[in-house]
């Protein structure tokens, strides 16, 4: 949902269900769910994927459909991947949940909830092997807008989406096959809002359990657990610690993943060794 070109960089058709309840104890505190799926055709050389996320932030509601297509090119030693995705996201405001400084705001209805259409676009590129990963993505890159009230002569209300930009770098590192150390930095920029900059470490041990550590600039220090079920399940849990001065008024957030790994998608004995070595030492990762 960040970067399309990840569609299919797992060789297996993949699943994935994500919840993430931010700064419990405010009300209207942002919730988050969201389900995709995708996988490879065409002997690896392709990427496709889906996916379905419902955002909840006080009286806004953003429920949005997307899909990405990602074309995957062998090197001896890595693949790059580039993929491009459209959506659909349908933005709903509830008035009776808004409130404001003027009750007279002449741009506000707050005695209906009304919904808006937006169509919007992302790309990406996405570098990686076994052992690192470098991924560059634009999010919103038709700057859409969101209007509200289009029946209204006197009402008129209006949501634009401001470009994204996302980096990611990783590196695991490992001189045992049973410890496995994953190495992450995270870059997210939007204009005009502070740099977004996240640094994560984590132990792999066996390919069945993981734990780590995220630290956000000036926002909050995150705890991560897993496991590995089966070969194909995967269940983790992460807690974050507020640094920021939200920290007085909400005890942290919380988020839960499942990951399935289905059949693998294609067979790559020939092409491409190293990632083949990665799905059988690496499970963690894939």
């Amino acid at each position: 949902m960040l970067n399309p070109a990840v569609a299919g960089v797992k060789g297996v058709v993949n699943a994935i269900i994500d919840y993430r309840m931010q700064w419990v104890g405010y009300e209207g505190a942002p919730q988050t769910s969201a389900v995709s799926l995708h996988s490879r055709f065409l002997n690896g050389k392709m990427g496709a994927g889906l996916y379905v996320m419902d955002d909840k932030t006080g009286p806004a509601q953003q429920t949005n459909f997307g899909a990405s297509y990602a074309y995957h090119i062998h090197f001896p030693d890595c693949e790059l991947s580039t993929g491009i995705s459209g959506n659909y996201t349908k933005y709903t405001l509830i008035g009776s949940k808004l409130f404001l400084h003027n009750s007279q705001d002449p741009s506000i209805d707050q005695t209906i909830s009304y919904a808006a259409g937006v169509p919007d676009a992302s790309a990406g590129i996405y570098l990686y092997n076994d052992r690192f990963h470098l991924g560059f993505s634009t999010l919103h890159l038709l700057a859409s807008k969101a209007e509200f009230y289009k029946g209204d002569s006197i009402k008129k209300g209006l949501v634009r989406y401001a470009r994204q930009v996302y980096a990611s770098l990783g590196y695991n590192y490992s001189q045992n096959a049973d410890y496995i150390f994953e190495n992450t930095i995270f870059i997210n920029y939007v204009q005009a809002a502070p740099l977004m900059l996240d640094y994560t470490l984590r132990m792999h041990y066996k390919g069945l359990l993981f734990t780590g550590v995220s630290v956000r600039i000036r926002d909050a220090i995150a705890f991560h657990v897993g496991a590995t079920i089966m070969d194909h399940l995967q269940v983790s849990y992460s807690y974050d610690l507020l640094t920021s001065k939200l920290r007085n008024y909400s005890s942290g957030s919380h988020e839960i993943m499942l990951i399935y790994n289905f059949i693998k998608a294609y067979d790559d004995t020939n092409t491409h060794r190293t990632m083949k070595f990665a799905h059988q030492k690496y499970k963690s990762f894939f």
